[in-house]
């Protein structure tokens, strides 16, 4: 999967377009697009089938979305439980 890929999964679960026109690969999920619980969750679940198993986006990491672009591409473990 690619950045744009990420994006699409950000826009399922309702993060806005247009604050994802502005976006790179170094955005966090809570400091940059702050990520309500709810939307954590979903994105969790949506990762999930792509990663071939459980993943958690929470804890101390606060993933950027070229690091989920890399968990799954099997390229970043962390995140994976």
């Amino acid at each position: 999967m690619d950045f744009n890929g990420i994006l699409a999964l950000l826009t399922d679960i309702g993060i806005p377009e247009e604050v994802l026109g502005d976006a790179d690969g170094s955005w966090h999920l809570r400091s940059d697009l702050a990520l309500s619980s709810a939307e954590t969750v979903a994105l969790q679940a949506q990762l999930q089938p792509l990663v071939g198993g459980p993943v958690s986006l929470w804890g101390g990491q606060d993933f950027t979305l070229d690091d989920l672009v890399a968990l799954v591409n099997g390229t970043e473990k962390a995140g994976v439980s």
